[in-house]
C-alpha cells in the first residue's frame, strides 16, 4: 500500500471533529483550509526528527576542470565526529574555512566548501570521479511523474513513508492537524488534543528507528 493524499484528506475528513465531508475522490473536491492545514502538519513532523527513511544518497560525476556542482535539495548529514557526509570513492572531503585564499589548481579533489547551494571542489577535478553526499531530503513525497514535491496538492500525490509506518504516520498527521487548526487553547478539549498528538508523535518516532531500538511506548 502506498500512502496518497486522497487517502490522507479523507481519513482527516471522516473525523468526527471535522467540518469537512470525506468523500473526495480527487484534488477537485479538496477543500484549501484542509489542504493547508494537513501540509502544515505533514511538514511539521517530517522536519522535526531525522527519521531513517529520509536519508538519501546524491551521486555526482564530476566533469574535468569543472569544480562547481549543485547540493542536494535537503540537509547534509554530519559523522559522528561532526564532519559533512561528502566522500570521494568513499573518503571523507574536507571542510575548507578559508576559499578565498584557493588557486587554480587541478587534481584529485581533497577538500570542499558550500556557497548557496552550489558545492566547489578543491582542488577543480582533473578528471572524472565520483563524489556521494548522503542528506536527509526536504522533499515530502512524489507526484504521479515520480518528480520530488515539497507541498501536497493533487489527489495522486505519494507521501514519502514506508509501508509499515503509514498507519502511525497517518494519525500523528491528523492529530497534529486537530490541534493546530481546530482546537485553540482556550478549547476545554485542548489538554486532551495536545496529549493525543504527542503520544501518536512519540509513537511514530519510536518505531520509526528500526531493529535494535526499543520499541515500547511510554506514556
Amino acid at each position: 500500500m502506498t500512502l496518497t493524499f486522497l487517502d490522507l484528506y479523507n481519513t482527516a475528513a471522516s473525523q468526527e471533529w471535522s467540518m469537512y465531508d470525506n468523500d473526495a475522490v480527487s484534488s477537485d473536491d479538496f477543500e484549501e483550509s484542509l489542504v493547508i492545514a494537513l501540509n502544515k502538519s505533514v511538514t511539521e513532523i517530517l522536519y522535526s526528527y531525522p527519521f531513517s527513511f529520509r536519508e538519501r544518497t546524491h551521486v555526482i560525476f564530476t566533469i574535468p576542470n569543472v569544480k562547481t556542482y549543485s547540493t542536494p535539495k535537503g540537509l547534509i548529514q554530519k559523522d559522528r565526529i561532526g564532519n559533512y557526509c561528502i566522500k570521494l570513492n568513499s573518503k571523507p572531503l574536507k571542510l575548507i574555512k578559508d576559499p578565498f585564499s584557493l588557486d587554480d589548481k587541478t587534481g584529485l579533489p581533497e577538500g570542499f566548501f558550500i556557497r548557496g547551494s552550489k558545492l566547489i571542489l578543491y582542488p577543480a577535478p582533473s578528471e572524472k570521479f565520483i563524489i556521494t553526499i548522503d542528506y536527509l531530503t526536504l522533499a515530502i513525497g512524489e507526484n504521479d511523474k515520480e518528480e520530488e514535491i515539497f507541498s501536497l496538492r493533487k489527489d495522486s500525490d505519494i507521501i514519502y513513508v514506508p509501508t509499515h509506518l503509514e498507519n502511525i504516520f497517518k494519525y500523528a498527521v491528523i492529530s497534529r492537524t486537530m490541534l493546530n487548526s481546530i482546537s485553540s487553547e482556550g478549547d476545554e478539549n485542548y489538554s486532551a488534543y495536545k496529549k493525543q498528538s504527542e503520544i501518536s508523535y512519540r509513537q511514530l518516532v519510536k518505531f520509526s528507528k528500526g531493529v535494535g531500538h526499543e520499541k515500547a511506548i511510554k506514556m
